[in-house]
């Protein structure tokens, strides 16, 4: 019995992220706007009724595709991050690291993460998952930057500010990609956010 439900589970699991996938999908493909449950059923391979027994409505759908993609950034940072160790530079840099892995920073990705950013003002249930970097982000990357200037025992400068530059180059290198993935070039966009890293921590990331 408790094998059974097992395998229930497992499956009804598997439809419900195979309905987000195909959604993504499709966003990818055609846009927001033009997404209709026809379209994702058939990229799917599933019947109406699971779109239903899931999430009750595509709109619905849509949100769980947007709180989905923000999960798997977060979990893709911080287990960066949780991998490099415990010294401050080694962790900014796995962070930055992360950020232009092509496991984040894709085409079909970035089509998604800016169609919900489209429609964020219309539709302001999907800003918490689309934000410019969440709060978890900004608060790590400023402690981050207070360990740095501890460390240089720089007392002039202010991590926050250090914190919000780093990840305002982050921001606009994704959408440098986005409007040119042909011409964009990963390795140039790290030492881009190293160097301005290291202007405001002289001394690190040197090597």
């Amino acid at each position: 019995m408790a094998e059974a439900q097992t395998t229930r589970e497992l499956t009804k699991e598997r439809h419900r992220r195979a309905l987000i996938e195909a959604t993504a999908d499709a966003i990818a493909e055609h846009g927001l706007a033009a997404v209709s449950i026809s379209r994702i059923l058939e990229k799917a391979g599933l019947s109406r009724g699971m779109v239903n027994l899931h999430f009750s409505s595509k709109t619905n759908l849509l949100l769980a595709v947007a709180q989905q993609f923000s999960e798997d950034y977060t979990h893709h940072w911080s287990a960066a991050m949780d991998g490099a160790g415990e010294r401050p530079e080694a962790k900014l840099r796995a962070i930055i690291d992360a950020d232009f892995d092509p496991v984040v920073l894709n085409r079909r990705t970035m089509a998604v993460w800016f169609a919900f950013r489209g429609e964020a003002h219309s539709s302001p249930e999907y800003m918490p998952f689309i934000d410019s970097r969440d709060a978890r982000m900004q608060q790590t990357i400023t402690s981050i930057c207070r360990e740095l200037r501890d460390a240089g025992g720089d007392t002039g400068t202010d991590p926050q500010i250090a914190a919000l530059s780093i990840i305002a180059l982050l921001e606009g290198l994704w959408t440098d990609y986005y409007l040119h993935p042909d011409r964009f070039d990963r390795d140039t966009a790290r030492a881009v956010v190293l160097h301005t890293a290291r202007a405001f921590f002289p001394g690190s990331f040197n090597a």
